[in-house]
């Protein structure tokens, strides 16, 4: 009886937490913002087929440089293709890359950030120096660089900018373990005998999540921007498959009698980047403590 009165308290308190835990985001203006942005992209993305005016790859040359019309809201590029259409379509490799990255990044440095954190000694050492190595190195000019001796396409595309980030998730996962390895909860998991894996993954890396998890956020705009470079520079994913980054390259032809081509690939960037980075602020203010008082005050 004792039992069951116990598994229904925690189970109360449990449903509490998570209450108290989307009020929390619930109230954080940013994080609301941030998330709305991020699933109307994401609806946009998986909708693509549908939603789309005409089919990003169908030519008309006798609309080419079109200004916008009912037919074509945004015009036309110099082959006569929808810009909205490219522009739609090319949110689906924007938030393909993105994830990816983001997935990549995050289960690569975390493993590798707690093991440096935790293991100390000269595995750290040979592991802080690979880490310090890729660092020293601009994340996009290494990323290009993988690019170029892999090859452009996407799943290049996408493990050349995972390796470029997978250093910032690594460094910050390091940084939180040392400051988690001297708890009385660790010392104490060592002493009944546990094995350093599972002390690692059941007790270490659980309780370093959420610094990781706002850099990986953070990453995921900064990947986007990465990407675009990349398709701008003609080393990215290559037309005729729509991207931001290819419409923006295809519109500076026309810059000076067609500036929207690639104004509206560049905001379509900008809103994708801003909605990341409040999404990222909103989890760090929500998940570090001493940034939710502060912010509990302003509220």
């Amino acid at each position: 009886m004792s039992i069951t009165f116990d598994d229904a308290e925690a189970r109360q308190e449990a449903a509490a937490r998570r209450r108290a835990a989307f009020r929390r985001y619930a109230r954080h203006p940013g994080f609301v913002i941030g998330l709305v942005g991020i699933v109307i992209l994401v609806l946009v993305a998986l909708l693509a087929p549908w939603i789309a005016p005409h089919s990003p790859l169908r030519t008309d040359l006798m609309n080419s440089l079109a200004p916008p019309s009912a037919t074509y809201p945004l015009g036309t590029d110099q082959f006569g293709r929808c810009v909205l259409s490219r522009l739609i379509h090319g949110t689906q490799v924007s938030l393909q890359v993105g994830f990816f990255v983001v997935l990549i990044s995050l289960s690569a440095g975390t493993i590798l950030g707690a093991v440096a954190g935790y293991a100390g000694g000269w595995v750290e050492r040979a592991l802080v120096a690979v880490i310090d190595i890729l660092l020293a190195f601009p994340s996009f000019l290494l990323a290009l660089a993988l690019v170029a001796a892999r090859g452009n396409t996407l799943d290049s595309i996408i493990l050349a900018v995972a390796i470029a980030y997978t250093p910032r998730v690594a460094a910050v996962m390091r940084s939180v373990v040392l400051t988690i390895r001297p708890r009385p909860f660790i010392e104490a998991s060592r002493a009944i005998g546990l094995s350093h894996w599972r002390i690692v993954l059941r007790h270490v890396i659980p309780n370093a999540l959420p610094p990781v998890i706002v850099v990986a956020t953070v990453s995921a705009a900064t990947a986007i921007l990465a990407e675009a470079g990349l398709s701008f520079l003609g080393l990215g994913v290559q037309p005729p498959t729509p991207t931001w980054g290819n419409v923006i390259s295809e519109g500076q032809t026309s810059i000076t009698t067609n500036p929207l081509i690639s104004i509206s690939a560049g905001l379509c960037i900008a809103f994708t980047v801003v909605a990341l980075n409040l999404l990222g602020d909103g989890l760090r203010d929500t998940l570090d403590p001493q940034m939710r008082r502060n912010t509990g005050k302003l509220l």
